[in-house]
């Protein structure tokens, strides 16, 4: 996948179930259905079990609506499970978008989220005004130009639950498995869960600190990609949105997960707030 310093849209840590085929691949013609971790506009992060090699073409299909385009193999991008690799493709195709969202462009400090037209259910990572977070935050709407409807329309936070944006699986991590919860804990964890980029500033059990962005959050807690090396179990203060200068609110969280795959260095974690 495109490096951050290179990317031409924002990334989203989605799931994305698909089906990657491989015709003239160093193991021959396979077909294998998977999931995306990561997307943006130029290309994704895909899980695959079968061999590949870096520059081979892929063909990969969207199971959820079935737009299909081809890929190049970029480069492995990390470990998943126990025989299943990580790789960065992207798309051979500029003009065809086989996610279904539209992109922002990188953000430049400021918010931005996944959001969904109440009419059409087109989606789009847009950025927000501090008055749209504010409004979407308390469970309101904000009103956008469409351009699928071609019209000004109504918008929420999209649900991203339904292509969860999800760590590898804990034999990945080395952490125990979580434990059983009901569905209707299930349900109640995933209604939470917003696509979200706000500016945070992270500060480290030893007094380092970090800004970087959210992944994704909830009321219980966030996702953020850090370069700061941090264990399970440490305590760190975060605030968000970060502004600097500003009246910013720091909270205790602690570190529940931390992926074995990095962003150009940079390690994902997820953050359970400190009541």
């Amino acid at each position: 996948m495109t490096a951050p310093e290179q990317r031409k849209s924002e990334r989203l840590l989605l799931r994305i179930p698909i089906r990657v085929m491989g015709f003239e691949t160093t193991t021959g013609e396979f077909s294998e259905d998977t999931y995306t971790s990561v997307v943006n506009r130029a290309g994704a992060r895909i899980a695959l079990r079968c061999r590949v090699a870096v520059n081979e073409t892929l063909r990969i299909i969207n199971l959820e609506n079935y737009s299909e385009a081809d890929f190049r193999v970029v480069a492995p991008t990390g470990w998943v499970g126990t025989d299943v690799n990580e790789w960065g493709v992207e798309c051979l195709e500029p003009g065809r978008n086989i996610w279904g969202i539209e992109f922002a462009a990188p953000l430049a400090g400021e918010a931005g989220a996944l959001i969904e037209c109440q009419e059409c259910h087109k989606q789009v990572f847009w950025a927000l005004t501090p008055m749209d977070v504010e409004v979407l935050e308390a469970g309101g709407i904000t009103q956008r130009h469409c351009s699928q409807c071609g019209k000004a329309t109504f918008w929420m936070y999209a649900d991203v639950t339904r292509r969860p944006a999800e760590f590898p699986p804990p034999e990945a991590l080395a952490l125990p498995p979580r434990p059983a919860v009901s569905e209707k804990e299930k349900e109640k964890r995933r209604n939470r869960r917003l696509g979200m980029k706000l500016p945070i500033l992270v500060r480290g059990p030893f007094g380092q600190e970090e800004v970087s962005k959210t992944e994704n959050v909830s009321k219980g807690g966030l996702a953020v990609s850090l370069g700061m090396d941090l264990a399970v179990g440490d305590v760190v203060r975060v605030v968000y949105p970060y502004t600097p200068g500003g009246e910013n609110i720091e909270q205790k969280t602690e570190v529940r997960r931390r992926a074995s795959y990095a962003f150009g260095g940079r390690r994902l974690y997820g953050l359970r707030l400190l009541r």
